[in-house]
């Protein structure tokens, strides 16, 4: 159990990262549309990486009630 709650905090700890540096996570759209329009590939980024930390938070906090819950490893 305590292996399922460490893997939902380090969850979200990354979604934390993902929210708070969000050009540091993996670009989603293409180095041409970087070089094009960087400003519309920024708000694009920052919306990817906002729904990504949304998601990862979600399923760590998720984890960790699992693990208190008694399920898991």
């Amino acid at each position: 159990m305590v292996l399922t709650e460490a893997t939902g905090v380090l969850c979200v700890f990354v979604g934390g990262y993902a929210l708070a540096r969000p050009l540091s996570i993996r670009n989603y759209p293409s180095a041409n549309q970087w070089e094009s329009d960087p400003e519309t590939a920024k708000q694009e980024q920052h919306a990817y990486a906002a729904m990504t930390a949304f998601f990862v938070i979600l399923s760590g906090i998720a984890l960790v009630i699992l693990g208190l819950l008694g399920y898991g490893p």
